[in-house]
């Protein structure tokens, strides 16, 4: 991976990166709290949604059919995606999840060739990242006492998320660059709103409520969430280097995990109390899942 290309894509994938961690620690302190679930998501997915509002306006000429068809079917595949990032949140800590989240790079590469979006066949190095990858996700993942249960549930529900945004990044590049990738942005994610009001029966409070304990929490982590969203699906839909920009993407664990360690306890993170060791254990598969990234890079 040339450094020096593309640079403008990397700045906004590492800038992303920084941002959801904050997105996603105050979404976990929002959700101790006792906001909901299925709300924290429909608020988040709103906010983001209305940030690609005026996509609509710099793009020429009006969506057709086909960019809307596409561009819904992108946007369920973030729907999916988003759920199960936020009930991976609820059942773990954020300082596992996200930096599980880093699988997101290798699996957009086998993406890529599985759909026909690459040339060539997968290479050994990627290969060798997955079988690292493995060691990385037992050392992130490995419960600390007495939280076997919900550790793994959430390690399943952290890969199920990687895997949906891996699909989703792997396909944004393709069909963006066959039309106008603002405009192709615009409906993916204008579509992400209104299929987010699907949800709307499945509230477990009111939505934009303020009044509650975690309200103030949940409205911080939808718009760092919808914040770092528009910068990395601009770089993902706008520069064809899906695989690269997912690499400098994937530093939000290393962030996740040194903000846990600063704020944890000033937050009053149940996380927060972890001990040193399942800290240093994290940090140590981080940074393995970080060399598995840089071998596809």
């Amino acid at each position: 991976m040339d450094p020096n290309e593309h640079w403008t894509a990397y700045l906004l994938a590492l800038l992303a990166g920084l941002i959801y961690a904050g997105g996603a620690i105050t979404g976990k302190k929002a959700l101790e709290l006792g906001c909901g679930q299925v709300r924290v998501v429909i608020l988040s997915n709103l906010i983001l949604s209305a940030c690609f509002i005026p996509h609509l306006f710099l793009s020429p000429g009006w969506p057709t059919l086909w960019e809307l068809g596409v561009g819904a079917g992108l946007g369920s595949i973030f729907l999916l995606a988003q759920a199960l990032l936020f009930r991976a949140l609820r059942a773990g800590d954020a300082s596992m999840v996200s930096p599980l989240m880093g699988v997101k790079s290798i699996l957009v590469a086998f993406f890529l060739v599985i759909l026909g979006f690459s040339d060539g066949a997968i290479p050994p190095s990627t290969w060798w990242a997955a079988g690292l990858t493995a060691i990385a996700v037992a050392l992130i993942g490995w419960p600390a006492r007495n939280s076997g249960r919900t550790s793994a549930k959430g390690i399943l529900l952290a890969i199920g998320s990687a895997a949906a945004f891996s699909l989703l990044d792997s396909m944004v590049p393709h069909f963006s660059h066959q039309t106008d990738p603002v405009r192709m942005l615009f409906c993916i994610f204008g579509s992400l709103g209104l299929l987010t009001l699907i949800l709307l029966p499945w509230k477990e409070e009111a939505l934009f409520r303020r009044s509650g304990n975690g309200d103030s929490w949940a409205w911080r982590s939808g718009i760092l969430i919808a914040l770092q969203a528009v910068l990395m699906s601009t770089a993902i839909a706008c520069y064809r280097v899906p695989t690269e920009v997912n690499v400098v993407y994937s530093s939000r664990g290393f962030w996740t995990i040194l903000f846990v360690a600063w704020l944890g306890k000033r937050l009053c993170l149940t996380e927060g109390s972890l001990t040193p060791w399942v800290k240093t254990r994290r940090l140590a598969g981080s940074i393995l899942l970080g060399i598995c990234i840089l071998l596809i890079a």
